[in-house]
């Protein structure tokens, strides 16, 4: 299971068919895009470890859709919480000596990233799209780097779920996570959004920047 839906079982841990959550209620949790929530749901559902029931609210219009864990999302939940004998940064480590070892480590990194991209972000049918930025830090969010739009305009990562990995090959790793946001740009329609990202450009944050092409 990708880590971003990992996150959306783990939000919805708390609640149950009496007291259901809203995606109002997971968004303050996750973060991230409104949108991005929905389409984690969606699949969710779709593999019958999440549960959806209409929240009746006394008032007119459509009643708002309510989130629980079905008792096969609470076991998924469980063996999630119980089975993770190699932590990720070390797996991504091991992945990082490999490929840095190979005749074109950057090119091997980029195809990593995109497919990646498809993993974490999944666009939903039929929805608005939304600005570049939004979709970067929705992603990021739901990766686990805690982004931050920065007043001019780039995006601080604060965190890094891999960051041993990162800073011994930073090469690898970076250029991967860098190909992941420019994958899921390309796949939210957003091609023509050019994405740089800076490993460790400042203390405590590496920096992801955006620039539309009337910028360039």
């Amino acid at each position: 299971m990708p880590p971003a839906r990992e996150r959306v079982i783990e939000a919805l841990a708390g609640y149950g068919p009496e007291r259901p959550a809203t995606i109002g209620t997971l968004v303050e949790v996750l973060g991230g895009h409104p949108n991005t929530t929905r389409a984690h749901l969606a699949r969710l559902v779709d593999d019958g470890l999440v549960a959806r029931t209409a929240i009746e609210a006394g008032t007119r219009g459509r009643p708002a859709l309510g989130h629980h864990l079905t008792d096969r999302g609470r076991l998924v939940l469980e063996a999630l919480r119980v089975s993770r004998p190699v932590s990720t940064d070390e797996l991504v480590t091991a992945m990082a000596e490999h490929l840095a070892e190979t005749s074109d480590p950057e090119v091997q990194a980029r195809a990593i990233g995109r497919r990646w991209a498809t993993q974490l972000s999944e666009p939903s049918p039929g929805a608005r799209p939304m600005p570049p930025v939004d979709v970067v830090v929705g992603l990021l969010t739901t990766a686990g780097f805690s982004p931050q739009v920065e007043p001019d305009g780039q995006v601080a990562l604060r965190t890094c779920p891999v960051l041993s990995s990162a800073r011994a090959h930073p090469g690898v790793v970076c250029t991967m996570h860098e190909e992941m946001l420019r994958a899921t740009l390309d796949r939210s329609g957003a091609a023509d959004t050019e994405v740089h990202l800076v490993p460790f450009a400042r203390e405590g944050a590496c920096l992801v920047r955006l620039s539309s092409p009337a910028a360039r």
